[in-house]
């Protein structure tokens, strides 16, 4: 474990470094405080051993910067010092030490304190790790629940559009078929207007007049157009109608060979309004990649998390761009946006559960911790890169086939 080690008395620091490099720690000795602060926030220590009285920064003052710190983890300190009054020890503890060793040390004692400061770091971890994985299955949990709604509201919507565009789309082709033949009917009787207006100018003149009156050889030339556009329209919402059945896999089985550049079309046009309403460029730059062995559903839902966070980080105009490639692994995704990007104090955090940088009451801070659990489980990874102002990139590893000891969804695919 490492330690870090602030006393300003060269012999007593000598003593205490060659003690605990003996007893294994990975020792970072420091004269005063103000050096002590400096290499903690390098990289903070689980463990601290520090002075009272120093130059430039004392014992008390570092405890309290590192109190105040804000730390993931907690931090045990030992504080070191000449005083031995009650009131002393009582200052010491208020500022923020865990234990106190008068001088000289007792090297037994200073072991001993030590190696309970261990058993307590260790049981904080333990305890962390715990809370972690609570969090994360109560987020699954919620997140089931909410795939689960997603699906029965899908399977819904397509069966209730998908019937009024038949039927709609049935009508127009028969209209067009028998519009067509009307057509060719008006078409024989304009070639007799001649022998028409002989025998009948009256009835000649009428039919002149109601063919100017609703523009008839503009109807003529243009209707074949109108009919092949509102079909194309139909056919454009059947096939998002398609594109959310896809999206939700709701008539396939749960481990399922998945193309992931129709994946990401597929996801790109559920979330065309949001695209649309910033008006963002979104470039979509498919490699050949095979086809990958997986739960479909689960990873158009990882898509669906990273593209719609790409969307809603940048600025209105911007450009996302979503490239498939093979990689060492099997195949990756990368989602790249050029937005604000995210501080780098947030970025070991972006994954857990709850975590979220948004507005309070506009994110449940869920959809990045399900997207790793979900690429976890298949195998894969996900990893961030990003820079402020300049935006950021989310890549998505898997393996083509999950390992025979890899389980997905709870099974094991061999």
């Amino acid at each position: 474990m490492r330690i870090l080690v602030a006393e300003d008395g060269l012999m007593m620091r000598r003593i205490l470094v060659r003690a605990l490099a003996g007893w294994d720690y990975d020792v970072t000795e420091v004269e005063d405080g103000a050096q002590a602060w400096a290499e903690f926030e390098k990289e903070p220590f689980r463990m601290v051993l520090t002075d009272w009285v120093m130059p430039e920064s004392d014992g008390l003052e570092l405890i309290r910067r590192i109190r105040s710190a804000n730390l993931p983890f907690y931090v045990y300190i030992i504080l070191l010092t000449a005083k031995s009054e009650k009131e002393d020890l009582v200052v010491g503890m208020e500022a923020g030490a865990d234990d106190f060793l008068v001088k000289p040390v007792d090297h037994n004692e200073l072991r001993v304190r030590l190696r309970e400061g261990e058993r307590i770091v260790r049981l904080e971890q333990e305890l962390a790790d715990q809370n972690r994985q609570l969090r994360e299955t109560q987020a699954a949990l919620v997140q089931s629940e909410k795939l689960a709604s997603l699906g029965q509201m899908a399977a819904g919507m397509a069966h209730e559009i998908n019937n009024p565009i038949a039927l709609v789309a049935n009508n127009l082709a028969v209209l067009k078929r028998d519009v067509a033949s009307a057509f060719e009917i008006l078409d024989l009787v304009r070639t007799a207007q001649e022998d028409l207006a002989k025998t009948n100018p009256e009835l000649a003149q009428q039919v002149a007049e109601l063919a100017e009156e609703c523009d008839y050889a503009w109807i003529r030339d243009e209707s074949p157009a109108l009919f092949d556009r509102s079909l194309a329209g139909l056919k454009r919402v059947r096939d998002i109608v398609q594109n959310l059945r896809s999206f939700a896999r709701l008539d396939e089985a749960k481990l399922d060979y998945l193309d992931l550049p129709e994946a990401v079309t597929a996801v790109a046009q559920i979330l065309q309004h949001e695209l649309s309403s910033k008006q963002i460029n979104l470039k979509i730059e498919p490699d050949n990649v095979p086809q990958i062995l997986c739960e479909p559903g689960k990873i158009q839902q990882v898509l669906h998390h990273l593209l719609l966070n790409a969307i809603q980080a940048s600025d209105n105009g911007g450009t996302i761009s979503i490239r498939t490639s093979r990689c060492d692994t099997g195949v990756a995704i990368d989602v790249q946006d050029h937005g604000a990007g995210i501080p780098s104090s947030d970025l070991a955090h972006i994954f857990e559960p709850f975590f979220t940088t948004r507005a309070v009451g506009s994110g449940q801070g869920l959809g990045l911790a399900v997207s790793y659990g979900i690429v976890r489980d298949h195998g894969g990874s996900i990893e961030v890169s990003s820079e402020l102002g300049l935006g950021s990139t989310f890549r998505v590893q898997l393996p083509v086939r999950p390992l025979a000891s890899q389980s997905v969804g709870g099974s094991h695919e061999s």
